[in-house]
């Protein structure tokens, strides 16, 4: 009788944590999402290009996730993007319902030892990038900094143009630094902007002279400035022209010879600008099933005919090959001496 009862006892046991699992399967694979909200920061003020971005890209991701889950933007602007990622690094659960926007900032940022930082972003779980997203460094047209030769006559007089950034890690600095570099050039960079929009009002009224703007983000927030011609563009940070802007030299063609190593870091960080990352340590399943999605989107027909109208060029970089890639780019200390000297760069 005892054993009778013992069985039984063992079989119910069996039984309920068979349920549990199943549950708990379920709930870590397509289902989980249902009905749930995605928290995706992203580190700047709303009305810029990464904020524009990644509304876009929140607006479409949820479609393509089983369950379709709402997804909510939170701007966290400051520190150039990196207050951002400290919050989904370090206080968000690992659950699969936060993500970020992390740009290139992070890797010139670990490279200069910036304290800020309180992360690994080997550590990251991408989703992927969706956009290409060189650089294009302009100046207002009514400033006597309208052609590189301009500049070099301006600085041996002892003028400089003023260049706004968010920050001295940030792309907005790094760029400016790059061309600087690369033609002998010397620029004003003022930094701490919490955003795009609060450079582009003191291009407008004149308090900054230009600055290195993501092209995407310069097509779907001032296009009209290229069209009126408002502004100068002068460069892009591309190894070859942009088609968006044919007129336009890329650095590649100006650069001397003696750069082309400085032009390769400048290129691999490009492909971390406007990724989107999980937290470590979100279920496996959960991660797979986010960067499907991702990459679907970027195929998804109503996706490209609204980013092709922002002037966006998509370029997906699948999550799995970006976590592949930043971990042999933080182990390679000849580039991560590259980009501490591009920080150091006055």
């Amino acid at each position: 009788m005892k054993t009778v009862c013992l069985r039984q006892i063992f079989f119910l046991v069996f039984l309920s944590g068979l349920l549990v699992a199943s549950s708990l399967h379920a709930q870590s694979g397509k289902n989980f999402f249902e009905g749930k909200t995605i928290s995706y920061l992203v580190g700047s003020t709303s009305g810029g290009g990464s904020d524009l971005t990644a509304r876009l890209v929140g607006r479409h991701l949820e479609r393509q996730i089983p369950g379709k889950p709402r997804i909510d933007i939170i701007n966290k602007p400051g520190a150039g993007g990196m207050i951002a990622a400290n919050e989904l690094y370090n206080l968000r659960k690992p659950d699969g319902l936060s993500i970020a926007s992390i740009n290139t900032s992070a890797l010139f940022a670990i490279a200069g030892g910036n304290d800020a930082i309180k992360f690994k972003l080997e550590k990251f779980l991408w989703l992927g990038q969706s956009f290409d997203d060189a650089q294009t460094v302009y100046m207002r047209s009514n400033t006597p900094y309208t052609s590189f030769d301009a500049i070099k006559k301006a600085n041996k007089e002892g003028r400089l143009p003023k260049m706004g950034a968010q920050s001295l890690d940030h792309s907005s600095s790094v760029v400016v630094k790059i061309v600087g570099y690369i033609l002998g050039l010397d620029f004003h960079v003022i930094p701490g902007y919490p955003g795009t929009p609060q450079i582009l009002l003191d291009i407008e009224r004149g308090a900054l002279d230009g600055r290195a703007h993501s092209t995407g983000s310069l097509m779907a927030t001032r296009r009209e400035w290229i069209k009126n011609g408002f502004i100068k563009p002068l460069v892009t940070s591309r190894k070859s022209r942009d088609p968006r802007l044919p007129e336009v030299p890329s650095i590649d063609e100006l650069a001397p010879p003696g750069s082309k190593g400085l032009l390769a870091a400048l290129y691999a960080s490009q492909d971390l600008a406007r990724s989107v990352a999980l937290p470590p340590g979100v279920p496996a399943d959960r991660v797979k099933i986010l960067r499907d999605a991702f990459a679907a989107m970027t195929k998804d027909e109503a996706f490209v005919k609204e980013s092709d109208k922002m002037g966006l060029e998509i370029g997906l970089i699948r999550g799995e090959d970006m976590n592949r890639d930043i971990e042999a780019t933080i182990r390679d200390k000849r580039l991560m001496d590259m980009y501490k000297t591009i920080t150091e760069v006055k």
